[in-house]
């Protein structure tokens, strides 16, 4: 398994960032699944709970890099990088970018920049990586998620459309990706 262990300085204090292993499945799906809770009950139904099983965490281990972001000892949000994703992407898919998924943040880190922050840093780990640039993609009824991306440089590629729901596909600006 890869190793990593990195920080992020942002106003909310100090983040350690490290790869998940097979010994977080359980905080990666919790993670996931108190996210998921939070959108049914706020009438956003991007996520469902049910969806978080083991199994489909599992799976994630063997297609992704999981991010975990740690502070006070606590787990306080996660992200998942991928070099590929043709589910999404399509014929507009090019392997080699990192495509985001499952930026989480729990409650009391919410609403004060940690997602851009999160983003950036996703953009520098992107470019350790060798990848192209950084792509992810975005229900396009969660006006508030898509007006996020868009405020931090992330430029519509299309739309695409994947168990009846219609989203938004996004890349970061090149220009930003190499500043960041």
């Amino acid at each position: 398994m890869k190793q990593l262990t990195d920080t992020l300085e942002t106003e909310q204090g100090t983040f350690t960032v490290s790869l998940a292993g097979e010994n977080d499945l359980d905080e990666v799906r919790q993670l996931l699944i108190e996210a998921a809770s939070w959108m049914q009950e706020n009438g956003v139904k991007q996520w469902n709970p049910q969806q978080f099983t083991p199994e489909l965490i599992r799976a994630y281990y063997e297609e992704r890099e999981i991010y975990l972001l740690h502070t006070s000892g606590k787990t306080a949000a996660m992200f998942t990088l991928q070099d590929t994703d043709p589910d999404y992407w399509g014929e507009r898919n090019i392997a080699g970018y990192s495509y985001l998924h499952r930026l989480t943040i729990r409650l009391p880190y919410r609403g004060r920049g940690l997602s851009a922050e999160i983003l950036r840093y996703a953009a520098r780990q992107s470019r350790a990586l060798q990848r192209t640039g950084l792509r992810l993609d975005c229900w396009n009824q969660n006006l508030k998620l898509n007006r996020l991306y868009q405020s931090l440089g992330f430029q519509l590629q299309g739309t695409g459309r994947l168990n009846g729901r219609e989203f938004n596909l996004y890349q970061l600006d090149p220009q930003l990706y190499y500043q960041s």
